[in-house]
């Protein structure tokens, strides 16, 4: 039901001129100078739905105010003068009448007139009359319009507030405005049926309460008897004393290791070392030992040659053919002794040489080996060190560490488990009484999960909307107002910090009254939504929070009627014709145009 809507305000005085302003069913943005009377057309508004203070100084001449207002059910006129009680109504609703409404009920009256608060009522639809609940005690009152009015029209510096600005101040008007709330929100009272069902919740509870506490002190009970066992354990002892004992000892046993660790890996860079040139010697050994045989073999050779030619020379020879019996000439033959016995003696003297070397490499291979002997005994007994002594005294060292930490961690659980008996044992006894006279209404324990869950989610689309940069947000129940990244509105930032919040606040419940409310009053007015943006906020904040504001409040003209009024300076230059906004704009006499709200004042 969004079709509530201001048409127009008018002020109206003897001998003055009419000074009228009026609005569409969208946004309407009237924007001027200071002192140019935007306040005081929502002041005028107020006036004509029941406000008790005059919207206008009376030295201006204005003394009336009319508003007139188009509802679902029908066109309302409503006329005030100043200082009265009562209002002229022209209406076509069904079943009201045109004439003199009073603003208060006073049902002492013996002809009473109708209640201007439950024609408005009535005009969302919500039946008249119809009582809500006032106090914790269940008191009732009659449900009036202006008992959430403030949630609709923020006059300035209303919006600026550091507290909740849909909660009402006053701590007497908090628990009929909630339960006003509700009544939008379901169209339900709470009943006498549903107060006996609560006490009997409670009762329940309570028992469940009670017995869930009595389970907890047996645990801790037995959770801190089993703590005393095991810290017996170390009466006596310094433990504090031992810890640094302890890591002393640790830390120069791990200092051995280290230099332990750093004396085998030289070692082994040492045996390393050895047995390449254990390797080399052993590679030339062998050679050695193939050029050795190969000596032997050719000093063989040489000896068989001299050997066989000496044995040949004395041989007899053949003189005569052995066919023709003729003398055979003599053939000189060549004789290779001498070369043979010099080469044999080359040879030998070179296998004597080679014999020496090769006696050497041997040797040589002697002390290598005797001295990777040492090596290796030496770091075998650098690893028996680490393994056998220095690893076991570290790691006893730090189980016996451990074993003292854990003394001061039983200790600290001690003082938790008896800090949680305590506690325990203070809620047993503190539990709330469940008789029928202490049960007492507690409107915001109807608000349930689904509508913080919603208003959560509101919060975060229409800030994210507007451009401001929120991680978290949620809806803190108990304060009635929002929380941002974990910080409470009122201890975050300046005033202009608090009214682009507000405004958002604002917003966020006109979006829910309008999509989840069975009653939706479907309109909003604020007065300087943007009141000291341009202070207390990021150097780059405040332009683009502006901005995506009022760019907000053109996209949503679908929600309800919204009527801003801002100082002109501030107002963020957007394309609001194209949006569909009504703008009306008061010069103050510096360019053409209407000065103000009110003709002839200046």
């Amino acid at each position: 039901m969004r079709n509530f809507y201001f048409e127009s305000v008018t002020a109206r005085g003897t001998g003055k001129q009419e000074s009228t302003i009026t609005f569409t069913p969208g946004l309407n943005i009237i924007q001027g100078r200071s002192n140019t009377g935007k306040t005081a057309i929502i002041k005028c508004i107020d006036f004509a739905l029941g406000g008790k203070d005059l919207p206008l100084d009376e030295s201006f001449g204005y003394d009336e105010i009319s508003v007139r207002i188009q509802t679902p059910k029908g066109m309302i006129t409503i006329d005030r003068r100043f200082h009265e009680n009562k209002v002229q109504v022209i209406t076509n609703i069904k079943d009201w009448q045109t004439g003199s409404y009073d603003i208060k009920r006073n049902d002492r009256k013996k002809i009473p007139s109708p209640i201007l608060s439950d024609l408005l009522l009535t005009s969302i639809g919500i039946g008249a009359p119809c009582e809500i609940i006032k106090n914790g005690d269940f008191a009732k009152q009659k449900l009036s319009f202006r008992t959430f009015l403030h949630m609709l029209m923020f006059i300035s510096p209303a919006i600026g507030e550091t507290q909740s600005v849909i909660e009402p101040k006053e701590f007497s008007q908090k628990t009929s405005f909630l339960s006003a709330l509700l009544y939008l929100i379901t169209g339900e009272n709470l009943s006498d049926h549903e107060i006996q069902t609560k006490r009997e919740i409670r009762v329940a509870r309570r028992k469940a309460v009670e017995e869930y506490v009595n389970q907890q002190i047996i645990r801790t009970v037995q959770k801190r008897d089993l703590l005393q066992k095991q810290l017996k354990t170390f009466e006596g002892v310094d433990v504090q004393q031992k810890i640094e004992t302890l890591l002393d000892d640790i830390s120069n046993t791990e200092q051995e290791m280290r230099d332990a660790t750093q004396k085998r890996k030289d070692l082994l860079i040492q045996i390393g070392i050895l047995q390449e040139r254990a390797a080399e010697s052993e590679v030339l050994r062998g050679r050695y030992h193939a050029l050795k045989t190969q000596y032997v073999s050719d000093i063989h050779r040489l000896s068989f040659i001299a050997d066989g030619e000496m044995t040949h020379a004395g041989m007899p020879h053949n003189t005569l053919c052995p066919f023709c019996d003729s003398k055979m000439p003599e053939r000189h033959k060549n004789s290779y002794i001498k070369s043979a016995q010099a080469e044999h003696s080359r040879i030998l003297a070179q296998l004597h040489g080679l014999e020496e070397t090769e006696r050497d490499v041997t040797a040589e291979l002697a002390q290598i080996a005797a001295a990777l002997t040492e090596l290796e005994k030496e770091k075998s007994a650098i690893d028996n060190l680490i393994a056998e002594e220095l690893r076991p005294k570290i790691e006893s060292l730090k189980n016996t560490l451990i074993r003292y930490r854990e003394y001061i961690q039983l200790n600290n659980e001690m003082h938790v488990i008896s800090a949680y008996a305590d506690t325990w044992e203070s809620d047993l006894r503190n539990l709330p009484d469940t008789s029928e006279a202490s049960v007492k209404y507690r409107p915001k324990e109807h608000f349930g999960a689904e509508f913080q869950k919603q208003i959560d989610i509101y919060y975060k689309e229409i800030l994210e909307e507007c451009g401001y940069n929120a991680t978290t947000t949620r809806f803190n129940l108990p304060d009635f107002d929002i929380e941002i990244d974990g910080h409470k509105k009122s201890g975050y930032q300046g005033q202009g910090y608090c009214s682009f919040i507000n405004s958002v606040t604002a917003l966020v419940f006109r979006r829910y009254l309008a999509y989840h409310a069975k009653y939706d009053p479907g309109f909003l007015i604020i007065d300087t939504p943007l009141l000291g943006l341009d202070q207390g906020v990021e150097d780059a904040a405040p332009e683009s929070m502006r901005a995506g504001l009022f760019k907000y409040f053109i996209n949503h003209q679908n929600e309800g009627q919204i009527i801003i009024l801002e100082n002109i300076m501030h107002i963020p230059a957007l394309n609001y014709s194209g949006g569909g906004a009504n703008v009306i704009t008061f010069t103050k006499g510096l360019e053409m145009g209407r000065y103000g709200f009110l003709n002839g004042v200046s």
